[in-house]
């Protein structure tokens, strides 16, 4: 056996595939590499996982999706991405280490999709980052300077436990619960005013339109004190 990732890259310019992998080292790294000039796009990591026996991994959940290969020769299939993420996350058999157990799931175009113009424009990647101790939410940052010549990347992680729900004994991220809950519950209900409230996912922008707005911000109408100034933004323009 030997201890790696297992990962499920997503490509734009390839609506409803997947291509599933392996690598001993940085999947996003990986899917640097997978860039050429064929592609008009770059690849994208929407989930990864660590395995004691990643290949043993990977060649099991081939098997298991054989019939939705696209080419024998390529990894490539045309499968949903939620139930591929379920069943990767089925076949993996935990580490005999606890603290070597680790889930990852990209929540970047979902939060895109949703907060069009709210997201700084400097955030190429968000993903829900879990151990069997800990629940993160991972933030990409890239910056150009030069002209382009030069790119830096910043990638941050918050520890979301301090997160609760109605029940403040229980952390709303937790993690005894899948990775793939975990990034739903944030995407489809940690709330915009949630968000600023806990990450820097927004720009200053969008934070003063959400902090004023009382449909979002329930403290808002109770507040005496004059509105923050800034520009009021279609989270969902148009385009």
């Amino acid at each position: 056996m030997s201890a790696g990732y297992v990962y499920i890259l997503i490509n734009p310019s390839m609506p409803g595939l997947i291509k599933v992998g392996r690598t001993f080292r940085d999947s996003k790294a990986r899917a640097r590499e997978l860039r050429s000039t064929g592609v008009p796009t770059p690849f994208e990591v929407a989930f990864e996982l660590f395995s004691e026996d990643h290949k043993g991994l990977e060649q099991r959940f081939h098997e298991q999706i054989s019939e939705f290969r696209v080419s024998e020769n390529r990894e490539f299939f045309r499968y949903p991405l939620q139930l591929a993420i379920q069943q990767l996350q089925e076949l993996s058999v935990p580490p005999k280490e606890s603290s070597s157990a680790y889930y990852a799931e990209s929540i970047f175009y979902e939060l895109a999709s949703k907060y069009k113009a709210w997201l700084k424009p400097t955030i190429v990647d968000v993903r829900i980052v879990q151990t069997q101790e800990r629940v993160w939410l991972e933030i990409t940052e890239e910056e150009e300077s030069r002209g382009g010549y030069l790119v830096d990347q910043t990638i941050k992680r918050s520890d979301l436990a301090f997160c609760f729900g109605d029940d403040p004994q229980n952390r709303y991220f937790s993690p005894d619960d899948l990775v793939s809950m975990n990034a739903a519950k944030f995407v489809e209900r940690w709330d915009p005013y949630s968000i600023i409230m806990t990450t820097d996912l927004f720009h200053y922008d969008a934070c003063v339109e959400i902090g004023n707005n009382p449909s979002f911000n329930p403290h808002a109408k109770l507040s005496n004190a004059p509105p923050i100034s800034g520009a009021p933004l279609d989270p969902n323009p148009r385009r």
